[in-house]
């Protein structure tokens, strides 16, 4: 789509933005002009004009009626591009988009949804309208325009969107790879055919760093595993870690830590990219980073994170612990209190003080302050770390999800043994019996 003609333009930008300015301001200005303003502006990379931004989104709050699908479709490729928004005015655009809908190309369709994920937008009548017109027609849409909307329905937390992407999987090039694996991420999507289709479409095409870093999490989030694929994006990660920001970095090396395969020198590069961020400014991470900074330190054995940088980390990560059980739900608090009883039962526990008297010495400590809620020692040389998955851990297939592996390998490092214990699998047991039965087969299916 022709977002706008090319011209000779001649002056400065500095002229361009005063005549910009101008029309803007003026009483008879239209749909039009606006949408062609705010597509000038992004191509001028004027994101920091907050003022003229300002005025252009005003306008077209009070123009939004009169806009067709075009001018709507700019607008908001526009608002997009150049990182700005305002959610009531592109929350209130959603209605004349579903009007306009079936007048949008796909094109159009793509760039809509994909500003108003941006923008946090949740419209469930015009998404639902969306998922509908691409499940009708899929052919109608290009890999990259179905990459757009699984993105744009992902960012704004809806996960309705049937998009067949992985009969498309081969167009896609390495940073549409990049945005579907970080949508399917962000929807707890590990249909692992679909992931396997998507990667190997990947081989070769992901060549940006910061493509590379995205796709990396995004693949570690999912649970999925594949040294080759590590290994690839581990060598573009090392080759342009310099490039990274410090969050970016710690997302990387977080997720190459989960998808295996990467060499500790590239993992090493990005955390030379952490330490340095760290020692020029403290703040630079806020405490769910640094968490995974210090997770992600336990992911690749042989990796060397600096002494003070990782206690740094760790404080971040005890931080996170602590505000985590603070701000459990009541679902979740019930749920890990249940799984403690189950446990103390099927370690052989029968009556209630029995029961209560082992829930209570679950609780340990690793050496370096990392927290165990249910803890066992069954001998000198064998603990366990029964860990109750809840259901925000879990995939679309039931199964544990990044946050809880990279937990699991972090207590590895620490000496103790992972036991997965799942909210969907623990619910499938009946009763007090069939959750202890439960819990006891799944520590011996781990005791080596």
């Amino acid at each position: 789509m022709a977002l706008m003609t090319e011209v000779a333009v001649e002056g400065d930008a500095e002229t361009l933005l005063r005549e910009l300015d101008s029309i803007i301001t003026s009483d008879s200005v239209g749909a039009k002009e606006v949408s062609d303003a705010a597509v000038a502006l992004a191509y001028l990379q004027a994101k920091g004009n907050r003022r003229l931004w300002g005025k252009i989104f005003e306008k077209v709050a009070a123009v939004k009626a009169e806009m067709d699908a075009s001018s709507l479709a700019n607008f908001l490729w526009a608002a997009t591009t150049a990182g700005v928004t305002h959610f009531k005015t592109v929350a209130e655009l959603s209605g004349p988009a579903a009007a306009l809908l079936p007048k949008m190309s796909p094109a159009q369709v793509s760039l809509v949804v994909e500003a108003l994920g941006a923008a946090g937008a949740k419209d469930l009548d015009f998404l639902g309208k969306v998922a509908s017109l691409v499940a009708s027609n899929p052919a109608a849409f290009s890999s990259a325009q179905l990459a757009r909307v699984l993105w744009g329905f992902a960012a704004a937390g809806v996960d309705d969107a049937q998009l067949g992407l992985a009969a498309k999987a081969a167009e896609l090039s390495g940073r549409e790879v990049a945005q579907v694996v970080w949508a399917m991420a962000r929807l707890r999507r590990a249909d692992k055919a679909t992931l396997d289709t998507i990667v190997r479409s990947a081989k070769g095409k992901v060549d940006n760093v910061v493509d590379a870093a995205g796709l990396a999490w995004g693949l570690g989030f999912l649970g999925y595993k594949d040294a080759a694929t590590g290994q690839a994006l581990g060598s573009v990660l090392k080759a342009g870690a310099g490039q990274l920001t410090p969050a970016h970095a710690v997302d990387a090396a977080w997720g190459l830590g989960l998808v295996g395969g990467a060499d500790k020198a590239a993992v090493d590069s990005l955390f030379g990219v952490v330490a340095k961020a760290l020692a020029a400014s403290a703040d630079c991470l806020d405490p769910y980073q640094l968490a995974s900074l210090f997770e992600a330190s336990a992911l690749t054995p042989g990796a060397k994170l600096p002494d003070a940088v990782s206690a740094f980390a760790a404080k971040g990560h005890a931080l996170v612990e602590e505000g985590g059980k603070a701000k459990s739900s009541a679902t979740l608090a019930a749920f890990k209190a249940q799984v403690a009883d189950a446990t103390a039962r099927a370690l052989g526990a029968r009556y209630r003080p029995e029961v209560a008297a082992a829930v209570a010495s679950f609780p340990q400590a690793a050496a370096d302050g990392v927290m165990v809620d249910i803890g066992v020692s069954l001998d000198a040389n064998t603990k366990l770390a029964i860990e109750a998955v809840g259901p925000h851990y879990l995939s679309s297939a039931a199964t544990p999800l990044g946050p809880a592996l990279s937990r699991a390998k972090l207590l590895e490092s620490r000496g103790f043994l992972p036991v997965h214990i799942t909210f969907a699998e623990f619910a499938g047991a009946q009763d007090d019996k069939a959750k202890a039965k439960l819990v006891l087969a799944k520590i011996k299916a781990a005791v080596p």
